[in-house]
C-alpha cells in the first residue's frame, strides 16, 4: 500500500458536470472516465495490494479494474459521486474461494481504518524481507490480514519478488564499489522505484521502497 494524494482537479470533467444534473446517480455516470482518471492518479496500480490496474475486460466484456469508494456506497448518492471517495482497485481475484479474495472482493462494505489516502496511517504500513505487510497499529493489522486479505501467499510472494529485485538491481549496479552501499547508491536505487516511467509505477513498488528506506536508516 502506498500513499494516494487525492485531488479534485484529477476528477473527469464528465463526473464534475454530470454530478450537477438534477437525480444524478452513480449507475448512470461515465465509469470509463473515472477509471482513467484513478489509474493516472495511482500510477495504474490497485490502492490496496499495489498489483498493477488491469485495462482489460474480462469473456462478459466488463472491466477487470474496478472503483472503490471508500465510506460505503450504500450511504448516499452525493457520497457515491464524490470523487475523493473513489480509489482504483484490481479484481480481488474475483472468482475465487473467499479466502483467496483480497482487496475490495474481500473487504465488501466493511469499514476500513487503513485508508490509502491519509499519509500518517500509511506511513504506519511496513513490509518485511518475505514480503508480509504489517503495522504496529491492531486496527491496521486487522484491516490488512483479515479484511483486505492482503498477506495471502501470492501477495506475499510478489512483493518479496519486488524486494529480491530491488536487492539485485543494487548488487549488479553498485557491488562492484565495495562491500557496502553508499547512501548516493542507495538514493539512486530508491528514486527509481519512487519516479514514474509512462505515468506508472513499478507493482509493488512500496515494498521495494520500505526495504531501501530501512538500508539507508542504518548508514
Amino acid at each position: 500500500m502506498r500513499y494516494i494524494e487525492k485531488r479534485l482537479e484529477n476528477e473527469p470533467a464528465s463526473l464534475r458536470e454530470y454530478r450537477s444534473t438534477p437525480g444524478a446517480s452513480y449507475n448512470s455516470c461515465n465509469r470509463a472516465d473515472i477509471r482513467e482518471a484513478l489509474r493516472k492518479e495511482q500510477g495504474y496500480l490497485c490502492a490496496y495490494c499495489m498489483r498493477r490496474i488491469s485495462e482489460a475486460t474480462d469473456e462478459k466484456g466488463l472491466p477487470l479494474m474496478q472503483i472503490e469508494h471508500f465510506e460505503a456506497r450504500a450511504i448516499n448518492e452525493e457520497l457515491r459521486l464524490n470523487y475523493l471517495n473513489m480509489l482504483g482497485v484490481c479484481d480481488g481475484n474475483k472468482g475465487n474461494p473467499l479466502k483467496m479474495l483480497h482487496c475490495d472482493q474481500s473487504r465488501g462494505k466493511k469499514p476500513l481504518r487503513v485508508d490509502p489516502r491519509n499519509f500518517e496511517i500509511v506511513n504506519r504500513v511496513t513490509f518485511s524481507s518475505s514480503g508480509e505487510i504489517r503495522s504496529d497499529d491492531n486496527a491496521i493489522q486487522n484491516d490488512l490480514d483479515n479484511i483486505l486479505n492482503l498477506n495471502i501467499k501470492r501477495l506475499r510472494d510478489w512483493r518479496r519478488e519486488a524486494i529480491d529485485t530491488a536487492r539485485a538491481r543494487l548488487k549488479r549496479k553498485y557491488k562492484h564499489k565495495g562491500s557496502t552501499y553508499s547512501k548516493r547508491d542507495l538514493n539512486q536505487e530508491l528514486r527509481a522505484w519512487e519516479s514514474l516511467e509512462n505515468g506508472k509505477y513499478r507493482p509493488f513498488c512500496q515494498a521495494a521502497i520500505y526495504y531501501l528506506q530501512n538500508k539507508l536508516s542504518r548508514l
